[in-house]
């Protein structure tokens, strides 16, 4: 029977193993099992174990700054009702999450966009459709991370000066063409006048 109320035992009787599976059972729902064993001598006494249907939520939820991006993942819920997941976010200082909503293919994301120096909270759970019925699945573990202002300004300053060594290898190329081209005009010059002087030499 359901724990929360005083229903009746339902009773399955002429059970010989000592295992027996119950279906049809409610999810997000705690029960009540009783088991007793009749004998020769009449039934014994009975031994009640309390067992839920409460839907598994997500163990892990990784969050990870990469640069001014961050990238989430968590573990996969590998069940047959699992329609989606819904990845929840809010900075610490407010009240109302907000959500954003995946197929069950999807266990990574990029953030949606956050302000920098301030605290978010990360936490996903995942949706179950039973009986044409949703049922929410625990949340994750939260997860707190801060984006500082300070990690981009020097992403950027890194990548300025990555476009100044290019910028001047570039430069160094072009020169250092330009300085063969030139050889090749004075060597080609020089041969020119030799070989006319070549031949004025044997006319004379």
């Amino acid at each position: 029977r359901e724990s929360d109320n005083n229903d009746s035992f339902i009773y399955v009787n002429g059970i010989t193993d000592t295992q027996h599976i119950i279906d049809g059972l409610l999810p997000f729902t705690n029960y009540t099992i009783g088991v007793r064993a009749y004998t020769i001598a009449g039934p014994g006494e009975w031994i009640e174990i309390q067992a839920s249907t409460l839907l598994p939520g997500i163990e892990d939820l990784i969050v990870e700054i990469l640069e001014d991006i961050v990238i989430i993942n968590w573990t996969p819920l590998n069940y047959t009702e699992l329609t989606s997941y819904v990845l929840e976010y809010k900075q610490t200082n407010e009240q109302t999450f907000q959500t954003i909503i995946f197929p069950v293919s999807v266990v990574s994301t990029g953030s949606p966009i956050l302000q920098h120096d301030i605290e978010y909270v990360f936490q996903v759970y995942g949706v179950f459709t039973i009986n044409n019925v949703e049922y929410e699945s625990e949340r994750s573990p939260p997860v707190t991370i801060m984006i500082s202002s300070s990690t981009t300004s020097s992403n950027d300053s890194q990548t300025g000066s990555t476009g100044l060594v290019a910028g001047i290898s570039v430069l160094s190329i072009i020169i250092i063409i330009l300085i063969i081209i030139i050889i090749i005009l004075v060597v080609l010059r020089f041969t020119e006048r030799n070989e006319n002087n070549t031949k004025k030499i044997e006319e004379s």
